[in-house]
């Protein structure tokens, strides 16, 4: 807007130059385009550039223009001044602490001010005293300085510049004549247009303000979620609310390409950090895809806690995706204040585009016993099943040839020889299908040797014969824990949980993965 009144002013052409990374997660780049069209100026946004290009950059320029409300030291404006290029500037915050003396420094946002500002650098004398004060300003910031201020920093106390101006009466006196200069040159710009600002020495934004109500205001309703399936139980988080590495904010959702630029991608969407109460959560992950894209195109669902450990998984496909509800995850929070944060990446890449749209959080306030299990796999589709042998009599005791198969899984386990173990057990088992025990050796040993799906069914056929037992859930949680399956892994550690009998080993287990036992203990029947 000052580019579109300066250009006015002086009747010739202005240009701004912005520099730095680009936020993807908003629409920051659009909006300065838009803005400059508007205001009829040259708008260029270069992004990140070396630093060479820097500085060239601030030496090419005739003018460097920081009208920030809230700033820090101010590194750029210190850089600008470095390569002696002049500096117009508003003096809030940190910088009317740098800046002082400075002419150029305005107390509110005055076009008018600034445009006779900026007219001053036409003459030469006017310019180079300008250039002078920033000498003098940039000589009061030595390392002498910075020392004294980490130490008050570390002492907790306050550590201002104690350095003066060189010539402090000559640079005050200079400052003076040239702010003068202002004045008297000052025209009314006839602005149509009102510039942004906040409340004059403001120290706190209006963003700050609402970040900190948000952290005051805790799980932003997380924690009374009506029951599950009520007509509103649940809580949206909107795409704005997440960042995006590789995609576009758009007003309806965030668009990517499912076509990964490189082989290992990093997650496209993540976000929002949103601190959730103690419970038992479900997240719909909401996309639209076109109908013409791939449909074998795969994508990885996380959800972290704390940002390390994943407490859910899931990969979906573009053709699920079309075809069913939104894939939903389940994920425990056993301690009040976790930050949880959701991930999308494209795992299989493939033509064609897709549009977040944000995750929906449901508080399942359902108890744990009513979790369904998996369904348990036939014992005749087990291919280490040798039904040749025929299968002994449930009720007359354990065959004389299952124990012999049992004692040599036994032997074999012992020494482990797992796969041979393996086979021990599932050979007696055919013999004797009703051995729970051996079940649950027979997992453990295919789970010794990586044999993960084997060992999944094996656990299954336990869990059939004996639904509650604790330590059928304890041990396919601790097969889902080395196969990076997370949410099967926390549904099994809570039912080994939730049984009379809660052994310390499962709450143990539990707290090593962050867990508290307050919660666990809610869960245990009295």
């Amino acid at each position: 807007m000052f580019a579109g009144e300066l250009q006015r002013a002086l009747d010739r052409e202005v240009s701004v130059t912005f520099l730095g990374r680009d936020d993807p997660a908003t629409t920051l780049k659009s909006d300065l385009s838009a803005l400059g069209k508007s205001e009829g100026v040259e708008v260029l946004l270069r992004g990140e550039v070396s630093e060479d290009d820097l500085y060239s950059a601030y030496r090419q320029a005739d003018l460097f223009v920081c009208f920030s409300e809230h700033e820090g030291f101010g590194m750029p404006i210190f850089e600008a001044m470095r390569v002696g290029l002049p500096v117009l500037c508003l003096g809030r915050t940190a910088l009317r602490e740098l800046m002082r003396v400075h002419p150029f420094m305005l107390d509110d946002l005055d076009f008018s001010k600034a445009i006779a500002a900026t007219r001053l650098l036409a003459n030469e004398a006017s310019r180079s005293d300008v250039l002078k004060i920033q000498s003098s300003l940039l000589e009061t910031y030595t390392s002498q300085v910075i020392v004294r201020q980490l130490k008050a920093a570390l002492a907790g106390i306050h550590g201002p510049w104690s350095s003066t101006l060189v010539d402090a009466a000559g640079i005050e006196t200079r400052s003076a004549d040239i702010r003068a200069q202002i004045a008297a040159n000052m025209i009314d710009t006839h602005s149509s247009s009102t510039p942004p600002g906040e409340i004059a020495d403001n120290f706190v934004t209006v963003y700050d303000i609402e970040s900190y109500e948000s952290l005051l205001g805790g799980a932003r309703g997380l924690d009374t979620l009506p029951p599950h399936e009520a007509p509103a139980d649940h809580l949206t988080l909107s795409h704005r609310e997440f960042v995006t590495s590789h995609g576009t904010m758009l007003d309806e959702g965030i668009a990517f390409s499912a076509n990964a630029a490189n082989k290992n991608p990093p997650h496209v969407i993540y976000g929002p950090y949103e601190k959730f109460v103690r419970g038992y959560f479900s997240a719909d992950f909401e996309f639209e895809a076109e109908d013409n894209g791939d449909g074998g195109v795969e994508l990885d669902l996380d959800v972290l806690a704390e940002g390390v450990r994943p407490v859910s998984r899931r990969k979906v496909t573009v053709r699920s995706i079309r075809a069913g509800p939104p894939p939903r995850l389940l994920f425990p929070i056993v301690k009040d204040g976790t930050v949880v944060e959701f991930r999308v990446r494209v795992s299989r890449r493939g033509n064609g585009n897709l549009i977040f749209k944000g995750v929906t959080i449901r508080n399942m306030r359902q108890t744990v016993a009513s979790l369904r299990d998996r369904e348990a796999i036939p014992l005749r589709r087990l291919p280490w099943f040798k039904f040749g042998a025929p299968v002994g009599s449930l009720l007359g005791g354990i065959p004389p040839l299952a124990k012999k198969h049992f004692a040599r899984g036994d032997q074999m386990r012992d020494g482990g020889r797992w796969s041979d173990a393996a086979e021990a057990y599932a050979a007696g088992l055919s013999y004797y299908p009703a051995a729970f025990p051996y079940f649950i050796q027979l997992g453990n040993c295919l789970k010794e040797a990586k044999r993960y799906e084997e060992s999944e069914k094996a656990y299954q056929q336990a869990l059939t014969l004996k639904p509650d037992d604790q330590d059928a859930h304890l041990q396919i949680a601790r097969l889902y824990r080395m196969w990076d399956r997370p949410e099967e892994f926390n549904f099994h550690l809570l039912k080994a949980a939730r049984v009379n009998r809660t052994t310390a080993e499962a709450l143990a287990e539990l707290g090593e993965e962050g867990a508290n036992a307050v919660f666990i203990s809610k869960l245990v029947p009295n």
